[in-house]
């Protein structure tokens, strides 16, 4: 059976399906919001994939430039302020910090005097500021009886580029979401106006 469209629909009808697409309007940007919200979260959170290796130096909210060298025994991780290099040492099976190691360390082959610090932390400042670039750290670690020798890579390419993306505005990234949902509010008032419109017409026609 064959039904044809009828453009000049009458106001008892047009106005259920104004509501109906006003309501799925409404429902949508709820879900937007949502997202949006979630959105603003997963930006804003800060999530650190391996255990606390303590504060990190508190001149800077954006990641410093850091290496891990990992052996059997040991984990060494680095993290570079300036010509400060701030150490951490742990046990690799457990994640316990290791006191009182002998480290002997060196970067492009110059060794660099360790000091230790704290549980498990020690310190170390360089000659010279490191240039852009990828450097060589090789550490040996003496710890009792357990000794080691552990290398990583320091990569610093780019790390102002992305010391700026990190302290960009979270709100510049939710602009997106922002202006879609702006959008949606948009549509739902001209909608609701309409709606309001339709049933002063309706009303006034019942009045007639």
């Amino acid at each position: 059976m064959t039904t044809s469209h009828n453009p000049n629909l009458p106001l008892s009808t047009m106005l259920p399906l104004m509501l109906s697409f006003t309501h799925r309007l409404f429902g949508a940007s709820l879900a937007l919001l949502a997202a949006l919200a979630l959105g603003w979260t997963a930006t804003t959170a800060h999530a650190d994939a391996g255990h606390d290796h303590g504060e990190a130096p508190a001149a800077s909210a954006t990641a410093l430039p850091r290496f891990a060298a990992t052996s059997g025994d040991f984990e060494l991780v680095g993290v570079l302020q300036g010509q400060h290099l701030s150490l951490y040492l742990d046990r690799a099976p457990d994640n316990s910090p290791v006191d009182g190691a002998q480290i002997t360390l060196e970067v492009n082959g110059t060794a660099v005097p360790v000091q230790a610090h704290g549980a498990g932390e020690y310190d170390a400042t360089l000659p010279q500021p490191l240039p852009e670039g990828e450097h060589a750290i090789a550490a040996t670690v003496v710890a009792g009886a357990q000794s080691d020798l552990l290398a990583a890579t320091l990569d610093l390419h780019g790390n102002e580029a992305a010391h700026a993306e990190a302290a960009a505005p979270v709100w510049r990234k939710a602009l997106p979401w922002a202006a879609g949902l702006a959008a949606l509010m948009a549509a739902i008032a001209i909608a609701l106006v309409a709606t309001q419109r339709a049933r002063r017409t309706t009303a006034a026609g019942g009045a007639a």
